[in-house]
């Protein structure tokens, strides 16, 4: 007798539609990650802007650089970087 057992639980790729950004700039951005375009943008956006950006490049496979990342604290950085999981590069020179 076999047992049953439901396939592990991934968690769902949570990518914002364009109307959930808050920024012009952001849903453009949007709009070319989802087109296979590699993106740079500032990280003045509004965080939450970021984090879905972030998590849109992970799911599509593009590549996102954060410019002036240094304005950010080290948390928002965190928190878009594992958004990206692996996808988002950090420019943090001066």
């Amino acid at each position: 007798m076999s047992q049953h057992r439901p396939p592990p639980h991934h968690a769902p790729s949570h990518a914002p539609s364009a109307t959930q950004l808050q920024s012009p700039v952001a849903r453009t951005a949007l709009t070319l990650i989802a087109a296979s375009g590699s993106v740079v943008v500032d990280a003045g956006l509004p965080v939450s802007d970021l984090v879905g950006l972030a998590e849109a490049a992970a799911k599509w496979g593009a590549s996102m650089t954060l410019r002036r990342a240094g304005v950010r604290g080290t948390a928002d950085l965190e928190r878009i970087a594992r958004a990206g999981r692996g996808r988002v590069t950090f420019d943090l020179a001066a």
